[in-house]
């Protein structure tokens, strides 16, 4: 009877002893998952959307380049999860209303923008102020694009991270040296060839018309204020000149759409040799530079100049910037999640890993450069950059750069404005 009941009793002790280990452990993985859960919670999920109309050179739709920023942003903000947004092709960053929508509704918030929408997501009170940036560490268009003048007071509506600009390049040393519309002329009818690009574009056509602008006399604020009817008759005579060098077997193909669906046909003919040379943005370099070496083909004499349209040439210069929506400011973890992108965006690490096409190179492609010029100045002092013979022949554009007016509502204006030019040069 006794042993029995001491055998009950150590029984029931064991029994009793499991079910506390059993509950503690129960207890233990559930504060440590709480735990977890709460840390998990702590993250803020910034959402970026970067601005897509940059060479895919990796040509896998920006995969490879939005897993590298992610991982390397999140290796240095772990308490950031990081969303982004970018799309080859992705027109959606040139239509004000949408972009305005993304940020009013806090589907991102931070939207990488070509600053002359700027003025339409002012007007359109969905972005806010940011703290005075450094001035110092950007280039002077790079500034300018991002920034308005109010009665004196300088506002930073957005914080600069690329610049790019319209170029001609040639392997010809008159066109590579020529200063004015004159000279250009000159040089096209000494040599006998064509320099192709296209200007059947609402956007493009009515940003040289701005350039031509600017190369005749006038100042940001005045090339603004120009941009509609009547036309400048300088201009617009600047335009005609330039347009006239794309003259070829009696039709005019940058002004007729020929190459309004072919884009990569001005950087083709001038690599089989049927043109002197092509004028579109910095980043065509990396078509032209990846099409040479495809063919084993030296980069060595390519030459890039600003394009001449007067009696000046002063290179007027996009700036893509980024903004951020309405009420970041107010929410600490947005506030500093912002500022930790913006610090990593326009770090050497970031600078070097989109200029060089870093993703190309970690996916086994050539990575070919995408010739996009950095809006801050030390970006040209990183190692490839500073030793790439295109980059060298870029970096004088970037110093002297003006911006293009970020108020003028070209949205709004450029289709009128287009069809207006169009229309007055030869065909």
């Amino acid at each position: 009877m006794k042993g029995s009941m001491i055998i009950r009793k150590i029984a029931l002790f064991l029994i009793f002893s499991i079910l506390f280990i059993f509950c503690f452990s129960c207890t233990t993985k559930t504060t440590h998952t709480n735990a977890s859960s709460k840390d998990q919670a702590k993250k803020y999920n910034l959402k970026v959307a970067l601005f897509p109309w940059i060479p895919d050179s990796a040509n896998d739709d920006f995969e490879s380049l939005k897993e590298r920023l992610k991982k390397e942003f999140e290796r240095r903000y772990p308490d950031i999860e990081l969303t982004l947004r970018l799309k080859k092709w992705d027109d959606s960053y040139y239509n004000p209303p949408k972009i305005a929508g993304w940020l009013a509704s806090e589907k991102y918030d931070l939207v990488e923008i070509d600053t002359v929408i700027l003025g339409d997501l002012i007007s359109a009170e969905v972005i806010e102020p940011w703290l005075n940036q450094e001035a110092s560490e950007f280039f002077t268009a790079a500034v300018q694009g991002s920034v308005v003048k109010d009665d004196g007071t300088i506002t930073w509506w957005s914080v600069p991270h690329l610049l790019c600009g319209f170029f001609i390049v040639s392997k010809s040393y008159d066109i590579d040296s020529a200063t004015t519309i004159s000279e250009l002329n000159n040089a096209v009818i000494e040599i006998g060839k064509p320099i192709f690009g296209n200007f059947d574009s609402s956007w493009d056509l009515p940003s040289l018309y701005l350039d031509s602008l600017i190369d005749n006399g006038m100042n940001r604020t005045q090339a603004a204020e120009a941009l509609e009817p009547p036309l400048n008759p300088k201009g617009l005579a600047a335009l005609r000149n330039f347009a006239s060098f794309c003259n070829f077997d009696g039709s005019n193909p940058c002004t007729n759409g020929q190459f309004d669906d072919n884009w990569n046909d001005p950087v083709l003919k001038f690599l089989s040799g049927e043109a002197v040379g092509y004028w579109g943005y910095s980043e065509r370099l990396h078509f032209t530079v990846s099409e040479l070496k495809k063919a084993e083909l030296p980069t060595d004499d390519l030459r890039v100049n600003t394009i001449p349209l007067g009696d000046n040439t002063i290179p007027l210069l996009f700036t893509d910037s980024f903004v951020k929506r309405v009420g970041c400011a107010e929410d600490p973890s947005c506030s500093n999640s912002v500022e930790a992108f913006i610090n990593f965006i326009n770090s050497d690490w970031a600078n070097e890993e989109i200029l060089l096409s870093g993703d190309a190179k970690a996916s086994g492609v050539t990575g070919v450069p995408r010739y996009l010029l950095p809006a801050k100045k030390s970006a040209f002092n990183i190692e490839g950059i500073k030793e790439d013979h295109l980059y060298k022949e870029l970096k004088p554009y970037a110093e002297a750069g003006i911006a293009m007016p970020n108020t003028s509502s070209m949205y709004e204006k450029r289709k009128l404005m287009e069809w207006l030019i169009i229309n007055q040069l030869p065909q």
